[in-house]
């Protein structure tokens, strides 16, 4: 990895937040933080999308990484249930 390597997707500064919070992560610094998050979503074995979102599944709980398609940033990290899923493919 170059000095220069851009990562695929940004951070809000909510997601970080949201981050420490459901995966009890409070204690670490945001530059490694931000390094594990992005080696759990290249190891994820599930996703899906939605028209304004991509939902990617941890492998650790049932949360997940919400990925603005656009702008190509985690916006939040939050727990989806099977029916919430099904849901936000149908409505969203």
């Amino acid at each position: 990895m170059s000095y220069y390597y851009k990562h695929e997707y940004g951070f809000s500064t909510h997601s970080i937040q949201r981050i420490r919070q459901r995966l009890r992560l409070k204690d670490e610094e945001e530059f490694k933080l931000k390094d594990k998050i992005l080696k759990m979503i290249a190891k994820s074995i599930y996703s899906f999308e939605t028209s304004k979102h991509i939902y990617i599944k941890t492998l650790k709980s049932e949360v997940y990484f919400v990925v603005d398609k656009i702008q190509k940033t985690i916006i939040t990290a939050t727990p989806i249930s099977p029916t919430k899923q099904l849901w936000l493919i149908e409505n969203e």
